[in-house]
């Protein structure tokens, strides 16, 4: 069913629907579940697959290992049955998170272990200190969290104040935006620890372009950007955008051969450059 906000603000106000397009799952039973994730059919029809699953599914050592591909992010956690007290911590992670990823549960004779398969990035995340209060959330965010995010306005603050420099990579096809992570995502995870990659829809958010030092509408265009020093170092425009450019245009700006963009833009630097 499909509801134009426009003309039904009064239901699109009562399910906290604040912009669009937006998604909510009803399963029949009085319970919603809103979708947050990426405006792309392959995402949404894996929150559906999501949705119609048992908050956690329980397993047994014979299909545990299929599950663990069944989603991008699959958490599987193996409980000691005297832990009781992790179950009911999992469980309710998992309720708050099962629109990102899949939740399945084993009983376990030795240490009880909860570990999360992040299979879009090839990463595994392993947790056997529980005693922390935050130490499943922190788990499902840091495995959630993708190599190569999508900027947006709504997550912009979090990347900024992440205390890591920014390569953002612009484009108005969602295909091209798909190829680029598909292809930076071994150069993603060698500098993670200092770098985030993010890519752009260029589309509805081309105007964060000129204020790194991008040509508006030229696109795909890639640049750096330090938010700690306010430094944006644009990416030659036309270039090739490749693994291998990319992570050499990185070594170079940390080996200071680059310059930090000087605020002018290319027309301007080239009016200049006549000028003199």
């Amino acid at each position: 069913m499909t509801i134009d906000c426009s003309t039904e603000s009064a239901v699109c106000d009562e399910f906290s629907v604040i912009s669009y397009p937006a998604l909510r799952y009803f399963d029949g039973h009085g319970y919603t579940k809103p979708y947050r994730g990426p405006r792309r059919a392959s995402a949404i029809t894996s929150f559906l697959k999501r949705a119609v699953r048992p908050t956690v599914t329980a397993l047994d050592e014979e299909n545990t290992t299929n599950f663990q591909s069944v989603d991008g992010t699959v958490l599987i956690a193996r409980i000691n049955p005297r832990d009781e007290h992790v179950a009911t911590a999992f469980t309710a992670i998992a309720s708050q998170f099962q629109d990102r990823a899949s939740f399945g549960s084993v009983d376990a004779t030795g240490t009880t272990t909860v570990t999360c398969f992040n299979n879009r990035d090839e990463q595994k995340f392993a947790l056997s200190d529980l005693t922390a209060i935050d130490a499943l959330s922190k788990l499902v965010e840091s495995c959630t969290a993708s190599l190569i995010g999508e900027f947006t306005r709504a997550n912009e603050m979090k990347y900024l104040k992440s205390g890591k420099s920014l390569v953002f990579f612009f484009a108005t096809s969602s295909d091209e935006r798909e190829a680029y992570v598909n292809k930076m995502r071994p150069v993603a995870k060698m500098y993670k620890e200092y770098l985030s990659f993010v890519t752009v829809d260029a589309n509805e958010y081309g105007d964060f372009a000129a204020p790194l030092g991008l040509t508006p509408g030229v696109f795909p265009a890639l640049s750096v950007q330090n938010p700690m020093y306010g430094q944006n170092f644009p990416y030659t425009e036309g270039a090739e955008i490749s693994p291998e450019t990319v992570g050499a245009f990185v070594m170079d700006i940390v080996q200071g051969k680059v310059k930090p963009w000087d605020g002018q833009s290319r027309q301007e630097r080239v009016q200049t450059h006549d000028e003199l």
